[in-house]
């Protein structure tokens, strides 16, 4: 047989060079089955036997000669599958021999080409075409089922035990091969034959074999494939039932595990009431990081939700999403948007903080059901879920109108009807239905003027100035109107910065500066960059008019302008990439970097030691003061560069006895009093620095600053934004300095001063009261306290209906952990805990395996998910930004060690490995485009050129092969133009 095995690969080499088309094809090979016979299986070795190494190109021909030999009965599907598989990199995974030569390995999208040929036959009803093939069919697919899953868990461990890092997510073609066994079973389920013999008492080991390997492959293939999943999953369900009851002891074989891993880690995702809780409170524990894209991503990813399908229409990919993931999607979201805000009101929370939550709950989560909406299909609507979710919200949190007497907490009696009015706003739910969903008649109505289009706010504020200023009060509002007044607002600060409408730009300005709790509203849909970026570029390229007569009004504007900056920067403790500032020597950039840094007065220029000469004349002389030939020749970027430096000139002339400390009181004057911030911001510093009378002469002028004698009134309302800037800097070097010196008795009063300006930042820091309780708690500190809240975590969400109050959490707390511990020893901790919550076996382990994988893709966790790179259809950013060891990283290296884990550990490798792939899988954003190319077409070669002419002149046999003579004659047996060609 071994010379008809050489033929029949010298034909098949013949006729890939010849490019001979199909139908030549058929009739030679009908002559060469007459003259060299060979059994089904080793026809499909030949054809199927790799002859190079892998590549994404293949050639078109092999996988349309394979099918017209199925067409014609030379070959069998189960031919096909089995030789295919002994072939591909799978072979190891699917317990069969492979003998090759050449050791080469079919390439993934050859196999998938493959496959889909073998579906399609099935498809077609033209396979199979009997009983024993028909059993043979469920055999061979199920070794396919088996070496897929196998694969994927026995690589990724033997990596873990070889020390390496592990996948790190699917590649394409891996999904691609995935999601064609996927259809091919899908194949076999429709197949009226093969549903025919299910029923049989014969043959009870295939039909085992093949249910068993569904029930894993099914739940395996829902990470990548969603809808295919689910419909094998029904398949499964209807003929194969009888064998749930069985444990599966294997992946194809008989083990209870793979490598030491169960296989209950290939099983769909449990979404605990904690998960999207946690993931919620890391987006607005400090700065607001909610950008639309980001979260629809995430939810998409978390409840497996594809936004694109197989199929497309005219064109057009048409979504496919299934009911019941899209429905619990946004059921939690409406829950856990509900749980934040219980949380804050029972731990106390400031009223900002408050605010903010209430403000997401009403105003932006309605914005976000009504995207999700545009996925559901009756009977599913979004009333369904809202009334749904309301059942699951704590009453004693959101008590009704009817129950005040019986529950004291009046602070958030208000937050059902608003929300439910805002999503009747939005259209997510009729108006008549609100009173059924209270259960009690509403006394809040919608508003007044409906709901609000961006576009005719931006129309109506450019024909009616006043209108900005109500708008600007309507931030705040709870009615579902927040996201177009802000929208319009900042569409309103571009166009007023395009046109350098500076005076009504220092309203806006002026407004906002005053009232942090109306940015942090606006950043739930606005990023900080869409608003800062044109006030910067504006401040950057200030220049004075050409017949500039009054510069006290430019430098006024500049100063309120400026002010807004520098209070958002602040409240957020934002840097220059932040704010997307690319121009590093721009004024904005110099100010935030280096404006609370003077200079020696050798390194000013010619030009700024005039400025700062003329200044200190217009500040300390009696006859002088600041005028406008001072402000001409100093524009206001140059004088806010000078501050610190003036300051330290002030200083010195303080210590000489030549100047008085209520000389500075001009700098108090509104159009001057933004710069207050740089100078108390290098005073502080000093502080830090200084010894003996300079301490004195520091303190007689911050108590100039902070306390002034007298201060106009809007000069009044500035100075009260400038010290919520700078408290928490000043507090801290006077706490210290009264460490130090705790006789002295001007410190507690200008601490007094700043006492009500010290929750101004809103960081992800934590206060110093909160930090003790977390650092001595028993049993080990931060670690203890840690461990505590994730059992917490885990025990509400056992029970999320019998205790509906929300655990106790913060992600402040995740973040301070890893600061103070490190990423590593958290991670270690979290490992621990998932560990021994799946040592109980009370169902609480998928439980924790959610709950860590929350805490590490948390966005504060992985310092990465830029605001800035979200997009609807877009990924996460996973950079880790802060230079930090993060989470993620820390558990990366967690993995590296995982070999002498195993050794000593078994269930805490297994912990670690488990973790790992469900934080990827949840991580893992790329949507993958399965696009097959039909194969029916017109011929390609490896770079896709369609000129190429595959037609073959009319012959016998022997004239393509190029011979005369006895098929099995010399060495020139396959010549080529006449010359002798080695084929070994």
């Amino acid at each position: 047989m071994g010379g008809e095995v050489e033929t029949w690969k010298r034909f098949l080499q013949r006729n890939l060079l010849a490019r001979t088309p199909a139908v030549r094809f058929d009739d030679l090979v009908k002559v060469m089955s007459s003259r060299y016979p060979l059994p089904g299986p080793r026809i499909a070795d030949i054809f199927l036997e790799p002859r190079r190494e892998p590549s994404p190109i293949i050639d078109p021909l092999v996988p349309l000669y394979v099918e017209r030999l199925l067409a014609l009965d030379f070959i069998d599907g189960p031919d096909i599958l089995r030789a295919l598989l002994r072939n591909s990199h799978l072979h190891d995974s699917a317990g069969q021999g492979r003998d090759v030569a050449n050791g080469f390995e079919n390439a993934p999208e050859f196999e998938d080409a493959i496959l889909s040929r073998v579906a399609r036959s099935l498809t077609s009803m033209q396979r199979p075409k009997n009983i024993p093939e028909t059993w043979a069919t469920l055999s061979a697919v199920s070794r396919w089922m088996s070496a897929i899953v196998n694969a994927d868990v026995r690589d990724d461990m033997m990596d873990r035990i070889n020390g390496g890092a592990g996948a790190t997510g699917l590649r394409p073609d891996a999904v691609a091969l995935r999601e064609a066994v996927g259809n091919l079973v899908l194949a076999v389920s429709g197949n009226p034959k093969v549903l025919g013999i299910l029923n049989r008492s014969d043959h009870k080991d295939i039909r085992e074999n093949f249910a068993r390997s569904l029930s894993i492959f099914a739940p395996f293939l829902s990470q990548t494939s969603l809808q295919l999943a689910a419909r094998l999953e029904t398949f499964r369900k209807e003929h194969f039932s009888m064998f749930d009851s069985q444990q599966p002891k294997a992946i194809g074989d008989g083990g209870d595990n793979v490598m030491g891993m169960d296989v209950s880690a290939l099983e769909p995702m449990v979404h605990s009431r904690a998960g999207l809780y946690i993931f919620l409170s890391s987006l607005l524990v400090g700065c607001p990081k909610v950008d639309d894209g980001m979260i629809l991503n995430y939810l998409h990813c978390r409840y497996q939700v594809r936004l694109y399908s197989t199929f497309e229409v005219s064109a057009v990919k048409m979504p496919i999403i299934l009911k019941g993931h899209i429905s619990a999607m946004a059921m939690d979201l409406v829950i856990a948007s509900f749980d934040i805000l219980s949380n804050a009101m029972f731990k106390n929370e400031h009223a900002q903080t408050i605010l903010l939550l209430r403000s997401f709950l009403v105003n932006k989560l309605p914005l976000l059901l009504t995207t999700l909406s545009s996925s559901m299909f009756p009977p599913l609507t979004s009333e369904i879920c809202i009334a749904q979710a309301l059942n699951h919200i704590d009453p004693q949190a959101f008590p009704t109108l009817s129950s005040l007497f019986e529950i004291d907490a009046l602070q958030l009696i208000d937050v059902r009807q608003e929300f439910l009015f805002a999503c009747c706003l939005h259209e997510l739910i009729p108006e008549d239905s609100i009173e059924r969903l209270l259960g009690e008649i509403p006394i809040n109505t919608l508003p007044p003027r409906g709901r609000y289009i961006n576009e005719q706010l931006v129309a109506q504020c450019a024909t009616d100035p006043e209108r900005v200023e109500g708008l600007l009060g309507e931030i705040e509002n709870m009615d579902g109107n927040a996201g177009a007044v802000v929208s319009a607002v900042t569409e309103v600060i571009h166009n007023l910065c395009e046109a350098k409408e500076t005076m009504s730009l220092k309203t806006i300005a002026g407004f906002l500066a005053r009232k942090p709790s109306s940015l942090d509203v606006m950043l739930l849909f606005s990023k900080p960059a869409s608003i800062l970026q044109p006030i910067c570029h504006l401040l950057d390229t200030w220049r004075y008019d050409e017949d500039q007569d009054e510069y006290q009004p430019v430098y006024e504007e500049f100063g309120y302008i400026l002010l807004l900056v520098l209070a958002i920067v602040h409240r957020y403790k934002l840097t220059v990439t932040d704010l997307g500032l690319q121009n590093e020597d721009s004024f904005v950039t110099n100010l935030l970097r280096r404006g609370s840094v003077s200079q020696k007065i050798e390194d000013l220029t010619v030009n700024q030691d005039k400025q700062l000469g003329d200044w200190i004349r217009g500040i300390f002389e009696v006859d002088g003061g600041i005028n406008d030939d001072i402000m001409a020749s100093c524009p206001p970027q140059d004088f806010y560069l000078l501050v610190p430096t003036l300051f330290s000139q002030s200083v010195s002339a303080c210590n000489a006895n030549v100047m008085d400390m209520e000389t500075l009181k001009d700098l108090r004057e509104t159009f001057l009093i933004t710069s207050l911030v740089g100078a108390t911001a290098w005073l502080t510093n000093h502080l830090w620095e200084s010894r003996g009378e300079v301490i004195n002469t520091l303190m007689q002028i911050l108590q100039s600053l902070i306390k002034p004698k007298s201060i106009s009134g809007e000069a009044e309302m500035m100075h009260e934004t400038i010290l919520s800037i700078i408290a928490k800097p000043l507090e801290h070097a006077l706490r210290e300095l009264r460490r130090s010196a705790p006789s002295r008795q001007d410190i507690d009063p200008l601490l007094h001063a700043l006492q009500p300006h010290l929750s101004f930042k809103r960081t992800a820091g934590s206060h110093h009261t909160e930090l003790e309780t977390w650092t001595s708690a028993h049993g080990g500190g931060m670690s203890a306290s840690m461990r505590n809240t994730f059992q917490q975590l885990v025990l509400w969400s056992n029970n999320p209906d019998i205790n509906m109050t929300p655990a106790n959490y913060t992600h402040r707390q995740v973040l301070v952990a890893v600061k103070m511990l490190g990423a590593r020893s958290v991670i270690r901790t979290i490992i621990d805990e998932v560990k021994l919550q799946n040592q109980y076996q009370n169902g609480s382990g998928d439980l924790a395996f959610d709950i860590a994988t929350a805490i590490v893709c948390a966005p504060g966790a992985t310092d990465g998910l830029s605001p800035a790179d979200g997009n609807m259809l877009g990924m996460y950013n996973h950079q880790n930004l802060s230079g930090r060891l993060n989470l993620r990283e820390a558990l990366e290296l967690e993995l590296k060690e995982v070999s002498k884990v195993f050794q000593d550990d078994p269930a805490r490798a297994e912990t670690i490995v488990r973790l790992h792939r469900r934080i990827e899988a949840q991580l893992d954003m790329g949507h993958v485009s399965n696009m097959i190319p039909d194969l029916n077409a017109t011929a390609q070669n490896a770079n896709g050129v369609e000129d190429i002419d595959l037609t073959v002149g009319g012959g016998s046999l022997e004239d393509v092969l190029g011979v005369g003579h006895d098929m099995l004659g010399g060495a020139d047996l396959l010549g080529v133009d006449g010359n002798s060609m080695d084929l070994s």
